[in-house]
């Protein structure tokens, strides 16, 4: 007998499992969120990114990333400046805090993956990469997934069980 593996349900509570956690400690330790982490790590990379792209690198929608971005100018993380290049766009910064900040919180995520990775041999961890990349990019292909083509084809199969 095989069992069905839960993928959404063990993604979804492993996802909340390790922000929840993550938050936690991020907001202890340094007063940052988690998403704001990932904010100051992906500006760390990428200096003057807009608002859209840090909202596509992150995986957030505009609105979000707007509301995270002016808890961050307040707390004095990033600013925001109009793009030179795009009049209707802002590029963010890191101001010198945020940048202390995130260089502080690194010891913290690298720490957090060796935890979470205890355990597995290192071709487990290949694995489990290669699990975690092809599922992101199969969900992108998911979400363009015609689900009314496949509906008479699962009635079919259910009217056959009885």
């Amino acid at each position: 007998m095989s069992i069905e593996p839960r993928v959404f349900q063990l993604l979804h509570l492993s996802y909340k499992a390790v922000f929840r956690a993550a938050d936690k400690v991020l907001m202890t330790r340094y007063g940052i969120s988690a998403a704001q982490n990932a904010m100051l790590l992906y500006l760390l990379r990428h200096e003057g990114a807009t608002m859209g792209q840090v909202a596509v690198a992150l995986g957030l929608k505009n609105a979000a990333v707007s509301g995270l971005v002016d808890r961050m100018e307040r707390n004095d993380l990033v600013e925001r400046r109009p793009s030179a290049s795009d009049g209707r766009a802002y590029e963010l910064y890191l101001r010198p805090y945020g940048r202390d900040t995130v260089e502080k919180s690194k010891s913290v995520i690298r720490m957090s993956n060796e935890r979470l990775l205890e355990g597995f041999t290192e071709e487990e961890r290949a694995l489990m990469s290669r699990f975690f990349e092809t599922i992101i990019e199969r969900a992108d292909q998911f979400s363009t997934f015609n689900f009314d083509d496949t509906d008479d084809d699962f009635r079919e199969e259910d009217k056959t069980d009885d």
